[in-house]
């Protein structure tokens, strides 16, 4: 699982920051999915990324919304609400 693949992009270097990241991220993507069609075939992938690239649409399982009233919220249900999670003990 890779969270947040996008976090540090944009930090530095003498290319524009808007274009710079756009073909880092480009990149990224046609690079793992490039990988795993070939050396990774069969392996799973999870990015957490609040705004994947148009090249990866086809392979976005899950859009999550930034507003309570339009589900899916947020991965963890139990994340939304008022009521607490009942704790379990290990024995």
């Amino acid at each position: 699982m890779i969270d947040s693949s996008q976090k540090d992009l944009g930090q530095g270097g003498t290319l524009d920051a808007t274009i710079a990241d756009a073909v880092t991220i480009d990149d990224f993507y046609h690079h793992l999915s490039t990988w795993l069609a070939e050396r990774g075939l069969g392996a799973q992938v999870i990015i957490a990324d609040n705004s994947p690239p148009l090249i990866v649409e086809d392979d976005v399982v899950v859009r999550c919304s930034r507003s309570e009233d339009r589900p899916p919220y947020g991965l963890i249900d139990d994340e939304t609400s008022s009521e607490k999670a009942p704790r379990t003990s290990a024995v």
